[in-house]
């Protein structure tokens, strides 16, 4: 078993080229883009018989990153720099969430938008987030808009969603707008080959907890060969005020609070949520804000081999991770179960990003 790294095109998401990469390192995180990175020595001459100008194309190529024939992380090419001395040439990588700050969801990507009916999605908040996707892959020329995903099924749900041509809303800031909400979906895009090995992605959503994994660090034969403890109370907030729409004495305002299960003082945010007209929809934000920051955050930090018991291909973000831990400070010695945030990876070693179930 081990890693291999592709060169893809982003026109037909085919044309794969294996390239021999001396360094690289990529990774995800559930709602957020997670950059990547390779190192090519391009005055090897064998290298340079596939790391050429046409691999290496800004924008125009992707880099595929797999474990054991199974993708982990792919990223389009986005800067790359190169040292003629010494031929090193490093390459910058974007995953899909990067695309999305420049979709837009629109019912016409052009003049004339802005006089035009609003979008209305409703349904599950997964859902919307879905629809609101597809919209911003929905444009001439399709060939450029279109992006290779596989899509789950719709799910039935209350809510509903407006989105208005003259506000120019990025897919980007209406996934977050969901994602943030009380109830709000998790999403994330795992990286996969398609039958005929083109390129393709995967949308995830929803509640993410599939997914189940053990460590021991307490034993030698253990697969852990690093742990870090993490904690932060500095974004911490008990109140939470959120603004929408509106100015002045006209401007929409909802507060919510957690005073009844916090035992320190007060610590208020004002929070603006610009494009909110809904109160429901902004009191459903601003809770989601205060549940989420109402207690300090406990993190761990796990590095593990990615040869070991568990491969990198197979983790799945939102999924529990059980570790057994000795000597630690902020957390119980023994057994604990973490919610896996997210993870990064290079040549030697897999970083775990964990949250503790619960806090």
């Amino acid at each position: 078993m081990a890693w291999k790294v592709f060169s893809v095109s982003t026109s037909t998401w085919g044309d794969r080229i294996e390239v021999p990469a001396d360094t690289f390192s990529g990774g995800r995180q559930l709602n957020a883009t997670s950059p990547g990175a390779a190192t090519f020595l391009t005055k090897n001459a064998k290298v340079r018989e596939v790391v050429t100008p046409v691999t290496m194309a800004k924008l125009r190529r992707a880099l595929v990153v797999e474990w054991n024939r199974i993708p982990v992380y792919a990223g389009l090419i986005v800067d790359t720099d190169r040292d003629v001395f010494t031929g090193v040439l490093e390459v910058q990588l974007a995953d899909l969430w990067w695309i999305w700050k420049s979709r837009h969801v629109l019912p016409m990507h052009g003049a004339g938008v802005e006089k035009l009916p609003p979008l209305v999605f409703t349904g599950h908040l997964a859902t919307i987030a879905k629809k609101a996707i597809q919209e911003g892959m929905d444009a001439a020329p399709l060939a450029r808009y279109d992006l290779p995903i596989v899509w789950e099924d719709d799910l039935p749900g209350p809510y509903t969603r407006e989105y208005y041509g003259y506000k120019f809303p990025s897919v980007a800031d209406a996934l977050d707008e969901l994602i943030k909400t009380d109830g709000g979906p998790d999403i994330d895009f795992p990286p996969q080959w398609a039958p005929d090995f083109k390129l393709q992605w995967a949308m995830r959503s929803g509640n993410l907890v599939g997914g189940y994994w053990e460590w021991d660090a307490t034993t030698k034969k253990t697969d852990i060969i690093g742990i870090k403890e993490k904690g932060s109370g500095a974004n911490v907030a008990n109140k939470v005020i959120g603004t929408g729409e509106g100015s002045g004495e006209d401007i929409l305002v909802k507060a919510e609070e957690s005073f009844a299960t916090s035992d320190f003082p007060a610590l208020e945010r004002v929070v603006s949520y610009s494009g909110i007209s809904n109160r429901d929809q902004l009191a459903a934000r601003a809770r989601a804000d205060v549940e989420a920051q109402n207690e300090p955050t406990q993190q761990l930090s796990v590095s593990i081999r990615p040869d070991g018991a568990v491969a990198p291909s197979e983790l799945l973000l939102g999924g529990t991770v059980r570790v057994n831990l000795k000597e630690a400070f902020y957390v119980p010695n023994g057994w604990s179960d973490w919610r896996l945030l997210g993870f990064t990876f290079s040549e030697d070693s897999v970083d775990l990003q964990l949250q503790q179930q619960g806090g």
